[in-house]
């Protein structure tokens, strides 16, 4: 809590202390920290981002015994999960054309996620009242497509585009079912889950030195049926301010994201992107997950130059 009240302080007084540039360009930008942009990439363009976010949640426990499979055997036994781990999220998106960019990626995680089976012997003997643990794969693969309806041109309306992936991997069970009892009543395997999300997002640009976005997206996942929140609705904002002709700074809020299945809520996040040549841009970001994001972007070519001379200021 006091690393994202910090956060939060740093960007009020960043976007109220700068000072704005003369002229400001930048490459097609297509991610903030964790909130994509409407801008595409152009074709053969690319952009490859990692991040390293630490995820803990406490005292995932149902109240009573539930039926698991043992040895092969369903037994009812009291079952417990920890969940502290490090995620790596890896993405990589490649221009097909001016309008259409191609994503993949992989989420992986450490050791950080264990299933616990209380009193695995059901024994009354006290020195059999142990526990087993059992340590739980977190991993997914994605592949999905963002298509840009309407191009940046400098008329005073915002860039569109729309998008959506497919994903499979295995996860924590993080949720349990309508019944309090967890989806994976087989701790040893894990839980495999398959799943998708659409989304759109626009992107205005505000005279020359300033980009706010926003999107919406929704979440639906094998591993949210029969639980009392089958659909995941995200929304996001963000926005970005140039400090000089090759420095921007931007600051993003996602209510509700996921990663290998796991969901993680309200992120903040700050990020500084250097404009190495006009076609090169590195950027470093911070959230409050807490984590840290890397990204380079290759811009690709752009056949349709922005049109128009419509500037808000």
């Amino acid at each position: 809590m006091l690393f994202k009240n910090r956060l939060i302080i740093g960007i009020i007084f960043v976007f109220l202390g700068i000072n704005i540039p003369i002229f400001a360009q930048s490459p097609p930008n297509p991610q903030l920290t964790t909130i994509q942009t409407a801008e595409t990439l152009g074709k053969g363009g690319s952009h490859t981002s990692f991040g390293l976010f630490q995820h803990t949640i406490n005292n995932i426990a149902p109240l009573q015994k539930q039926d698991i499979i043992i040895g092969g055997f369903q037994e009812s036994r009291a079952v417990s999960l920890e969940l502290n781990t490090f995620i790596v999220p890896v993405r990589f998106t490649y221009g097909l054309s001016d309008l259409l960019d191609l994503q993949l990626g992989a989420t992986l995680a450490n050791r950080g996620a264990k299933k616990i089976v209380h009193d695995f012997y059901d024994s009354n003997i006290p020195e059999l009242n142990a526990k087993r643990v059992y340590n739980q794969p977190i991993y997914d693969g994605r592949i999905g497509l963002k298509y840009n309806l309407k191009p940046e041109k400098n008329d005073g309306f915002p860039s569109i585009s729309v998008g959506g992936h497919v994903y499979s991997g295995y996860t924590a069970d993080d949720r349990l079912n309508v019944d309090n009892d967890f989806r994976d009543d087989s701790p040893i395997d894990g839980f495999p889950f398959v799943g998708m999300n659409a989304f759109g997002v626009g992107t205005q640009r505000i005279g020359k030195y300033f980009r706010v976005h926003a999107g919406v997206g929704v979440f639906l996942t094998s591993k949210a049926i029969d639980t009392a929140d089958l659909f995941t609705l995200n929304y996001q904002l963000g926005g970005e301010i140039a400090v000089s002709d090759s420095l921007w700074i931007a600051g993003d809020f996602s209510r509700e994201l996921q990663y290998a299945g796991l969901n993680i809520s309200n992120i903040l996040g700050l990020a500084l992107r250097y404009e190495v040549s006009n076609k090169l841009v590195f950027q470093i970001g911070l959230s409050t997950q807490p984590g840290i994001q890397f990204g380079l972007t290759l811009g690709g070519e752009q056949a349709k130059a922005m049109e128009g001379n419509k500037l808000l200021f």
